[in-house]
């Protein structure tokens, strides 16, 4: 008789069960099992082999499945070549970038033979807060310093060294080197040459056009650099046997960001030149300040960011809609948040062609040995105008950003707030100890929140009823905005109203003009209430839960520098039984350490 399976059972389609289902079903054929069909024998031990095989054939088909779809791919290479394929070259970091002034000293400039101290392309200067190296960015061969000038000359400088690899030429169409480089290299800073002549970068092989000369860089899947030439029609082709130059900068990220400013302090490790071939050491020549601080230092894009912002990516190469923008910049890593929004649903048709921008920083960057979130400085919270004069220099260096298009950045509008905590504590903690716990626990989290449209205290509560000693606790935040506003007896409204306008050209700055067709017209006035009456939710930015309500461009801060409704100073700092930016106030007298509330204190903390 012959025996066949009518069908796989879907529901045993595990290798263990297909082997012990194929071992039944020889031991039913020939109904030896005990005897000769053992798992020693010859038959039993190649069904082991094979139910092995199988495994591994599952697995490489599950393993297939899932790093075919970028959001389920867990491989480096997988996520890349899907990014790829979508248009998005992965992010491989930005070195910090900043600007020194340099002058020959009065005291010294006799020393120097000549008429000049000449100083070589990508000289090195050392940093002494960061201890890293900064390499001095220069268009021509030698960087020239007269005797005569006394004044003091700016020269960029970028975090990181050049490093130069050479591959040979093949002469074919579309011709592509794979450079292997370690470490982090500057996704932008790259430089190709051909027989010494340099080759100008491109977004697209399209943008290239018969005999250009020019290449297309992206990040390798495997990691390095992927570097592209021509066809021809689109195009110039290297020759073959040419010396084809790739210069990158290698980089340490954010670490080369850089707080200070002209406090500063750096040497020069590379020597001077004056005309006759003397050399000098430059930090004895020299009169030296940082004048701009060097920022946007950014880390390559993890591939989670990758995952997130690959779908993104305008495969125009442009910057066309605000999550262009985001998936954009978002790749520096310096952002706490970051939101691109337009404003096309407004009515007002004068700024619909604008991008709006708006950015915090990532504070916990700032933080240093002894800081916290109290402890930091007010405009560390913020962007600077040199910080936000960069990021749009970013994009116009770019190139992709669209003609018809402005950007903007919307400034943060700061609400300030206290905190004031209520702990009922149990005795035989210490007070201050508990302090110190919930500072840390309340920092840590202010420092981490990206959330933006509110703050709940719940938040706060479940935070602190985990630190060591506090039996219970709550918390309140009280609004300058309403202190001031119980204080006054009133509060500012705004009424926002757009009309049609007779067609007017209007300054935007930088000699720029603009036709304006719409007026927007912002009236306020003072608006009095009882003494007790509750205030308009979007005035204290508080809700009925006592929770913080934020507007777009708002930002939450625990600053103190104000006074409440009693002309009571609030102190900007952190404070045990004052008022404070935080304020911790103990319940007297602690609770007594009894085995009835302790049982009671874990039982509830185990709910």
């Amino acid at each position: 008789m012959e025996y066949k399976f009518k069908y796989l059972e879907k529901s045993r389609i595990k290798t263990k069960e297909m082997i012990s289902d194929t071992q039944t079903f020889i031991s039913r054929v020939y109904n030896r099992a005990g005897t000769l069909f053992t798992s020693a024998s010859p038959f039993a031990q190649i069904l082991n082999v094979l139910q092995e095989l199988s495994s591994f054939i599952f697995l490489y088909i599950e393993d297939a499945m899932v790093e075919q779809n970028i959001l389920t791919a867990q491989h480096k290479e997988s996520v890349y070549g899907l990014s790829r394929l979508a248009g998005h070259d992965p992010f491989r970091g930005s070195s910090a970038q900043g600007e020194i002034r340099i002058r020959l000293n009065p005291t010294t400039v006799a020393e120097v033979a000549g008429d000049a101290v000449n100083i070589l392309p990508d000289s090195i200067i050392k940093m002494e807060a960061n201890s890293l190296k900064y390499t001095m960015l220069t268009n021509s061969d030698k960087f020239r310093i007269s005797k005569t000038t006394s004044t003091f000359i700016r020269i960029p400088i970028i975090q990181g060294e050049v490093e130069r690899q050479t591959v040979t030429g093949t002469g074919e169409k579309f011709q592509s080197f794979n450079i292997i480089t370690k470490g982090n290299t500057d996704h932008n800073h790259v430089k190709v040459s051909v027989n010494s002549i340099p080759w100008e970068k491109y977004s697209s092989i399209y943008d290239m056009k018969v005999g250009t000369t020019g290449f297309i860089v992206k990040t390798g899947i495997t990691g390095g650099l992927d570097v592209y030439f021509g066809n021809g029609s689109f195009g110039a082709l290297p020759p073959l046997g040419s010396s084809i130059e790739i210069q990158y900068i290698k980089n340490q990220g954010d670490n080369g960001n850089l707080i200070g400013g002209k406090n500063l302090r750096f040497k020069f490790e590379s020597e001077g030149f004056d005309s006759i071939g003397n050399s000098y050491d430059l930090n004895e020549l020299l009169d030296t300040e940082v004048s701009v601080t060097p920022r946007m230092g950014s880390n390559p894009e993890s591939i989670e960011l990758t995952k997130l912002i690959a779908p993104l990516q305008s495969h125009g190469f442009v910057l066309a809609t605000p999550d262009n923008y985001e998936a954009f910049l978002s790749q520096y890593g310096m952002f706490s948040y970051l939101d691109a929004y337009s404003t096309t649903d407004d009515g007002y048709l004068d700024d619909d062609n604008v991008i709006y921008l708006f950015m915090l920083p990532d504070v916990k960057r700032k933080l240093v040995q002894n800081k916290d979130y109290f402890s930091l400085e007010l405009d560390e919270f913020f962007f600077s105008e040199d910080e936000e004069n960069a990021v749009l220099n970013i994009i116009e260096k770019s190139g992709r950003q669209m003609l018809t298009s402005e950007i903007k950045i919307t400034p943060p509008s700061p609400q300030y707030f206290r905190m004031d905590i209520k702990v009922r504590y149990f005795e035989g903690y210490d007070k201050h100890s508990i302090f110190n716990d919930i500072r840390a626990q309340i920092s840590e989290y202010l420092v981490h929140i990206t959330r933006r449209d509110r703050l709940p205290k719940s938040d706060i509560i479940a935070i602190l009823e985990g630190v060591k000693g506090i039996d219970s606790v709550n918390v309140r935040f009280v609004s300058k905005a309403e202190e001031e506003a119980r204080k006054n007896g009133y509060y500012v409204s705004e009424t926002v109203t757009i009309t049609p306008n007779t067609p007017i050209l209007e300054d935007i700055g930088n000699g720029q003009q603009k036709m304006v067709f719409f007026k927007r017209t912002v009236k306020k006035r003072n608006v009095r209430f009882e003494k007790d009456a509750a205030l308009p939710e979007n005035v204290i930015n508080l809700d009925s839960f006592g929770d913080i309500l934020l507007e777009k461009d708002e930002v939450a801060l625990f600053r103190g520098g104000w006074q409440d409704r009693d002309d009571i100073l609030v102190e900007d700092d952190a404070l045990i039984g004052e008022m404070g930016a935080l304020s911790v106030y103990f319940d007297e007298p602690p609770v007594p350490q009894t085995i009835f509330t302790r049982v009671q204190a874990k039982n509830r903390k185990s709910i």
